[in-house]
């Protein structure tokens, strides 16, 4: 198990998770502007080093909730909406210390519905989940 310790700017949040096969990169407006690249693990499998002391900012159908440290602003993770042990939750794989992006496949996800990323990927984004499936 390889496994990477990660923190906010200031390091009152701390955690240490696998390292990620994947990560994704959203281009909503929140994760462009926080740079958020999120990996997946369930909640239980992320170790936080003390409770994170951090702000929470929901918006739209307010059922996730993007956690900040509250000291520097960092975005470091974010939980589906009042669950303690979800099934997922989601780690800002930028806070990740040792972590060779180079190893890393990159995923990109459309919710920002103009094709924009900061990032470069060998493969096309995923469409938006706002978008209504083909039939």
């Amino acid at each position: 198990m390889n496994m990477v310790a990660a923190s906010c700017h200031c390091g009152a949040v701390r955690f240490e998770v696998e390292a990620p096969e994947w990560v994704l990169d959203c281009n909503c407006s929140h994760c462009r502007l926080y740079g958020g690249l999120w990996a997946y693990y369930p909640q239980r499998d992320v170790k936080f080093a003390a409770p994170p002391d951090t702000f929470v900012y929901m918006w739209g159908d307010r059922d996730l909730e993007f956690h900040h440290c509250r000291t520097c602003g960092c975005a470091t993770h974010s939980t589906v909406k009042g669950t303690d042990d979800a099934e997922k939750i989601a780690v800002n794989a930028r806070l990740m210390r040792g972590l060779d992006p180079a190893k890393v496949r990159l995923v990109q996800k459309n919710n920002g519905n103009d094709g924009v990323f900061w990032t470069k990927s060998d493969s096309p984004p995923l469409p938006s989940h706002d978008l209504p499936a083909e039939t």
